[in-house]
């Protein structure tokens, strides 16, 4: 006989392994630092419009992705909290892609620039991130190798904070 006992009416407590547990902690420090950036630029849509560079459907792109962003990450942050880790993925995953979207209107009006740090950051921010979102989406959509599709959601946010730090490290070394 079982030794365990039972509640009639109590709901089953979902058992998450410790690998799950460390993809849902990952998801929500990416999520809460993309909240955190996304936020920060919402202001932006309350001032001065001229600060939103182009007029048209370039302007209209920028203006979505600053006012989807906090939105979108927020949402993904939610669904990390609340264990929703292939919602939180496919989330973290269009606000990527929202992200490359952003760019398309410098694209366009400038064209690649692939001169000195630009030859790196260029092709990594074009190409590979939407890449890797896309891959993510589907590979969350379907609920497979979720570790490999949290990893995927999350190097361009990682890429974006090693960038960040790179760039102070050299203004102290080096000075502004």
């Amino acid at each position: 006989m079982n030794s365990a006992t039972t509640v009639p009416d109590a709901a089953p407590v979902p058992i998450h392994p410790p690998r799950l547990l460390g993809l849902y902690l990952l998801l929500i420090v990416i999520a809460a630092i993309e909240a955190f950036d996304g936020l920060s630029h919402v202001p932006t849509l309350f001032g001065d419009m001229s600060e939103i560079p182009g007029p048209g459907i370039g302007g209209a792109i920028i203006k979505t992705y600053i006012a989807s962003h906090p939105l979108l990450a927020l949402a993904a942050l939610a669904f990390a909290t609340v264990g929703r880790l292939r919602y939180a993925i496919i989330t973290l995953g269009a606000l990527v892609l929202m992200t490359w979207l952003n760019f398309m209107p410098s694209v366009v009006r400038h064209g690649f620039d692939f001169r000195g740090v630009s030859a790196f950051e260029t092709p990594i921010r074009m190409i590979a991130f939407p890449l890797m979102a896309a891959c993510a989406i589907a590979l969350a959509a379907r609920g497979q190798r979720l570790g490999l599709a949290t990893m995927l959601v999350s190097i361009p946010t990682l890429y974006g904070i090693f960038a960040v730090i790179a760039f102070g490290i050299g203004v102290i070394l080096y000075g502004f």
